[in-house]
């Protein structure tokens, strides 16, 4: 990839904003049930690309970040500046590896989903929404849609920004911390909160039930508790892996699953087994 590169100028102040108000206008441009975000990230990158690589260069560029992504796309500011930060030194320096930066992409995006999710999307818009309706009234004024708006913008662009820079600063640091051997410690460390909370969340919202029962002792009992007795959540963890392993070994897409999923369930609930 180094042989690309045409460029060894750092980005400007003026190009880092641009970047980042195209992050900001396109947060999701090529979003789908295949790749979620995945396929936005080749657009956000795409002029910083073009600065820094010949054509074969910028194609192998966009294409590496081709893949499935997936966060809250206020909070997810952050990963983006990490990766702007990344690629800028793999460009400049040559010594960060391609596999670091999607590592270290993919790492963040589950943490900085549950933190997203947790104060802008439960906590923050609802509670603008809350006070937007109650200036409205019963009459519609507009002084109810103008406070979201203006609060909306008002709070998240600096939120978005301040969390875009912070990221860049992170990731213009990255070729020290990989000689130090600090990044791949923090990489590892990220991974591992990454599956914690991605864990909480399928056992939180993977809630699979069972509508078979028996009797015992003259008393009717359903099989779904005395198997969550046990195992609680046991179902739902084994849905969970068949559908990794559909995905993993199988190679089975994610819309194929989903619309699979939504049939079986309704076959199973018109039975009265689910």
């Amino acid at each position: 990839m180094e042989n690309n590169v045409i460029s060894k100028e750092p980005l400007t102040k003026k190009e880092l904003n641009s970047l980042f108000f195209r992050f900001v206008q396109w947060n999701a441009p090529g979003f789908d049930y295949v790749y979620y975000m995945g396929k936005s990230w080749p657009w956000w990158l795409k002029p910083m690309f073009k600065k820094y690589y010949d054509k074969e260069g910028y194609s192998a560029a966009l294409s590496r970040h081709f893949d499935f992504y997936n966060t809250e796309n206020t909070t997810g500011a952050l990963v983006y500046g990490v990766v702007v930060g990344l690629e800028e030194q793999r460009a400049l320096t040559g010594e960060v590896p391609a596999e670091t930066i999607k590592d270290i992409k993919v790492s963040l995006q589950g943490p900085v989903a549950g933190i997203g999710d947790s104060l802008i999307q439960a906590t923050l818009l609802p509670i603008l929404m809350t006070v937007a309706i109650s200036l409205a009234g019963e009459n519609g004024s507009i002084a109810g849609p103008l406070f979201y708006i203006v609060s909306l913008f008002g709070i998240l662009l600096p939120y978005m920004y301040t969390l875009f820079k912070k990221g860049y600063q992170l990731g213009t640091s990255a070729v020290g911390m990989i000689s130090s051997g600090a990044l791949s410690k923090i990489t590892e460390a990220i991974s591992s909160f990454g599956l914690i909370v991605i864990g909480a969340l399928a056992a939180r919202q993977c809630g699979v039930t069972c509508g078979i029962t028996f009797t015992s002792n003259g008393e009717e009992t359903a099989l779904i508790d005395k198997i969550n007795s046990i195992f609680p959540n046991l179902l739902s963890l084994l849905v969970i892996f068949f559908l990794y392993w559909l995905m993993k070994k199988k190679k089975i897409s994610s819309a194929v699953i989903v619309y699979g999923m939504i049939i079986v369930v309704t076959i199973l609930a018109l039975l009265g087994i689910a």
